[in-house]
C-alpha cells in the first residue's frame, strides 16, 4: 500500500528522477531564472528536499511527492531530515552540508524561520536557488518561490468553522507546536485574532505539544486534570490533534471538539470516524512535487510564479470519505 510505503521510507534518499512547467510565468522571476540557468539542462541535477523530520506522516507524503516528480523529470532527489521538528541546528547544518556537496537547488520547509536564514544566504551566495515550501521565511528575500498554504488563512478558516459550530462561544484550549516557530506563530495568531471577533470564546490555556503526538497527549492530559470545562481544542497539526484525542478518550471525557491542520489520511480518517471534528488539507504531495518542479524549471531558465498554492480543503464528516478516496485511496485498505 502506498501509505505504508511512504511511512517506511528512510530519512536520507537519493533517487533518479524531465521537465514541464508548473504554471504561467511570473515576470518578476523570469529574468532571474534565465540568468541563473546559464544554459543548463535538467540532466544530472541534484535537488535537495529538506523536511522538518523523517518520521511524521505528513513529511513522508511530501517526500513521496518530490520523489515522484523527480522520477518524472529525470533528476536526483536527496532528502535531508533533522532528528525532530525542533532540531533547527541540525537542519541548518544539513543545508551547509548540501551546499558543500554541490547540490543544484534547495527546497526547504524550515524548522525555524529565523535560525535558517544564514544558511540560506550561504546558498544564495553559492548561486544555489532556494524554493521555500510549507513555512515562510520572512527574513530571507532571495527565495525563488513559495509553495504551500497560507498558514494564517488555513488556521483562521478551520478555527472559525469550529467556533461557528459552537454558536460563537465556549472554552478553547490551544495545543501549539514550537512556540518560537514561525508556522506556530502564524497559526496561533489566527486563533487569537478570531477570539477578538468572537468575544464569547475564551482561551483557557495554551500549552506546547511541539507537533508531536506523545508531547501533545501529555499536555492535554495535564490540561484535562486542571480544567473541568472545555468545549474545543485547537491543535497545531493532525499529529498533535490525535494526541489530544487520545488523552480525551483515555480520560473518559466527551463533548470536546478537536481540530487539526494538515489533512493527513490519519486525520481525515479520524474525522470520518467522529473522533476529530475537522482538519484542513495542506496538500503534502503537491508541496513536494511542485517544489521540485519549480526548482527544475528555474534551473532550466524557465519563468516561474512567485508562489504556488496547495491544499485548502476543510475536511469534515460530510466530505472525509470522498477526500480519502481521491487523495489516499489505499490508506484504509
Amino acid at each position: 500500500m502506498l501509505a505504508a510505503m511512504i511511512l517506511a521510507s528512510t530519512a536520507m534518499i537519493a533517487t533518479g528522477c524531465t521537465s514541464t512547467s508548473i504554471g504561467s510565468a511570473d515576470q518578476s522571476t523570469e529574468a532571474a531564472a534565465a540568468d541563473g540557468a546559464a544554459g543548463a539542462s535538467d540532466e544530472g541535477y541534484r535537488i535537495g528536499v529538506f523536511t522538518k523530520d523523517s518520521t511524521t506522516a505528513f513529511w513522508r507524503y511530501v517526500v513521496q511527492g518530490a520523489q515522484d516528480k523527480g522520477e518524472e523529470l529525470g533528476v536526483e532527489i536527496v532528502e535531508y531530515a533533522p532528528t525532530s521538528y525542533t532540531d533547527s541546528a541540525g537542519q541548518l547544518s544539513m543545508v551547509e552540508d548540501a551546499i558543500s556537496s554541490g547540490i543544484d537547488a534547495i527546497c526547504i520547509a524550515a524548522c525555524d524561520s529565523t535560525a535558517i536564514v544564514p544558511a540560506l544566504n550561504k546558498a544564495t551566495e553559492a548561486g544555489i536557488p532556494v524554493v521555500i515550501f510549507n513555512t515562510l521565511v520572512p527574513d530571507y528575500e532571495d527565495g525563488i518561490t513559495f509553495v504551500g498554504v497560507d498558514n494564517y488563512d488555513a488556521s483562521y478558516r478551520v478555527t472559525e468553522q469550529l467556533i461557528k459550530d459552537h454558536n460563537g462561544e465556549g472554552k478553547l484550549v490551544i495545543i501549539e507546536g514550537d512556540p518560537a516557530g514561525y508556522q506556530n506563530i502564524e497559526r496561533t495568531r489566527a486563533v487569537t485574532d478570531l477570539t477578538e471577533n468572537y468575544p464569547g470564546v475564551e482561551i483557557v490555556t495554551r500549552q506546547p505539544g511541539y507537533a508531536n503526538r506523545e508531547d501533545s497527549m501529555n499536555a492535554m492530559e495535564n490540561i484535562l486534570q486542571a480544567y473541568e470545562d472545555i468545549d474545543m481544542v485547537w491543535a497545531i497539526n493532525d499529529v498533535a490533534a490525535m494526541g489530544a484525542v487520545q488523552a480525551i478518550e483515555g480520560a473518559g471525557r466527551s463533548g470536546i471538539d478537536v481540530i487539526g491542520i494538515d489533512g493527513t489520511p490519519e486525520g481525515a480518517t479520524a474525522v470520518l470516524d467522529g473522533r476529530l471534528k475537522y482538519t484542513i488539507d495542506q496538500g503534502p504531495f503537491d508541496q513536494g512535487a511542485m517544489s521540485v518542479q519549480a526548482a527544475v524549471d528555474y534551473l532550466n531558465g524557465e519563468a516561474i510564479e512567485s508562489s504556488y498554492a496547495t491544499g485548502g480543503t476543510i475536511v469534515a464528516a460530510d466530505n472525509a470519505e470522498a477526500f480519502l478516496a481521491e487523495y489516499y485511496p489505499d490508506y484504509n485498505e
